[in-house]
């Protein structure tokens, strides 16, 4: 069962200490809270449809899913997290858009005894738990992976020893998820070509400032040789820059592996995507929340979701088996 408050393969990461709850009675009905950003975002459609499905399938869970009006509508979240916490769910699975905002409201549900699930690293640990906050488990892929294998992607398109200016575009500033995904593809390039010089500005999640971004540098580094942006919507922004002034050679690499990527990959438009498969990370949570709760399961408090790099080849191939989860 699915609620809107608002309009508005599975590699475990070995990390942190095992959470675990006392088990309840399998026929128990549990309700479980999702607090996720914009719905304008494919990458939280996916999540959401991702959470849905698989609450519908183990049967015996409500699945109340809360979403906000634009990637920037902190103070909106939080007021849906503590409206969220008036229904007395029994986990919280939250997409926050900063570490800080949805703090006081988490802190609230870690003394209640609620579960709380980080979904892609949103949540700046040691911010936390300063806070008193107690993440049960995140679910996702850590950025700086991330990043670096999109550095790799890149380095391997450019080939031999490649120098000249490369563009990373990141989100909102202060987001954590944007900050290590820019962070991880810096570190990465830095190792295996010094002689690229990165850019990085922030596109605020958003296509058309990515497009703008992707033009100003076009006109101060005409040699651009590559782009990296921290999500597929601004990729998508910077492609369509690129192609407009006709450098549809340089190439462009997103993350998340969202719906309008894949098809602006299919026709050749979009390079790549360093696919996040928002769909699974949803999925894979509320199966390891309800063998926690009902089953007192065990489990790592950093769970990897795996990630592919998903080119037109990879899609004409059709032999990676995590394409299954693309949506």
């Amino acid at each position: 069962m699915k609620t809107f408050l608002n309009s508005t393969a599975l590699a475990a990461l070995v990390l942190g200490i095992a959470a675990s709850a006392s088990p309840v009675a399998a026929q128990e009905s549990l309700l479980f809270g999702a607090i996720l950003k914009t719905p304008a975002n494919p990458h939280w459609n996916a999540m959401s449809q991702g959470i849905t499905d698989a609450a519908e399938e183990i049967g015996g869970i409500e699945v109340v899913v809360s979403t906000v009006a634009s990637e920037g509508a902190a103070e909106q979240q939080l007021n849906n997290c503590e409206s969220m916490l008036l229904r007395e769910p029994d986990a919280l699975i939250v997409g926050a858009i900063n570490s800080n905002i949805l703090l006081p409201c988490l802190q609230r549900a870690t003394e209640q005894g609620i579960a709380i699930v980080d979904l892609d690293y949103n949540l700046d640990r040691v911010i936390a738990e300063s806070a008193g906050v107690e993440v049960t488990f995140t679910a996702g892929n850590d950025g700086n992976d991330t990043g670096g294998v999109g550095a790799d992607f890149v380095v391997e398109q450019l080939g031999g020893e490649p120098s000249g200016p490369v563009l990373v575009i990141e989100g909102l500033p202060g987001n954590p998820v944007g900050a290590a995904r820019g962070e991880g593809f810096r570190a990465r390039l830095a190792e295996i070509a010094p002689g690229l010089e990165v850019t990085t500005l922030n596109g605020d999640w958003d296509r058309g400032k990515s497009a703008d971004i992707t033009n100003d540098t076009l006109q101060r580094t005409p040699d651009l040789q590559a782009v990296f942006a921290a999500n597929d919507t601004m990729a998508l922004g910077a492609a369509e820059a690129l192609l407009a002034a006709g450098h549809d050679d340089v190439p462009v690499v997103g993350v998340d592996g969202s719906a309008d990527a894949i098809e602006s990959i299919r026709s050749g438009r979009l390079t790549a995507t360093v696919g996040q498969f928002p769909y699974l990370v949803g999925k894979r949570s509320v199966e390891l929340l309800n063998d926690m709760i009902r089953n007192g399961g065990e489990l790592d408090t950093y769970q990897g979701t795996g990630q592919s790099v998903i080119t037109q080849e990879v899609l004409e191939a059709g032999t990676d088996e995590m394409i299954q989860y693309l949506r």
